[in-house]
């Protein structure tokens, strides 16, 4: 089953995200800080991380380049989800390796779920 790390802080938001994921037929792993969300993607090995950027202990930027410099966790696919979408962020996040970024203020969760199913539809295709 394909497992998907969701790494955001608000509960609520996080919970509508991995019921539709689930209904979707993923395998939905939540992680509620920065921390919390780069053991679980070393121990879950998951298929993609979507990550919140304003977290606790770590910021969604510093797990990036934390998964990112690790060779266990380089490959996984990330895709940000935030309210931020400022110039100067969104470098930041594809500097960091994102390959996709989304601003939560502009999804819908069926938006969100298609653009899992797009990115995976992508990395299957890389690899």
């Amino acid at each position: 089953m394909t497992t998907i790390v969701v790494a955001e802080d608000d509960k609520l938001i996080s919970g509508s995200l991995c019921d539709a994921l689930k209904a979707a037929g993923y395998n939905p792993v939540p992680a509620y800080d920065g921390e919390e969300a780069v053991a679980k993607c070393k121990e879950a090995a998951p298929n993609l991380l979507l990550l919140d950027i304003m977290m606790p202990k770590l910021d969604g930027i510093s797990v990036l380049w934390e998964l990112k410099a690790n060779p266990a966790t380089a490959n996984v696919p990330v895709v940000v989800l935030t309210n931020i979408g400022d110039v100067e962020t969104i470098s930041k996040i594809v500097e960091a390796g994102a390959v996709d970024y989304l601003l939560k203020s502009d999804q819908s969760v069926d938006d969100i779920i298609q653009k899992v199913k797009d990115v995976l539809a992508r990395s299957v295709k890389l690899a």
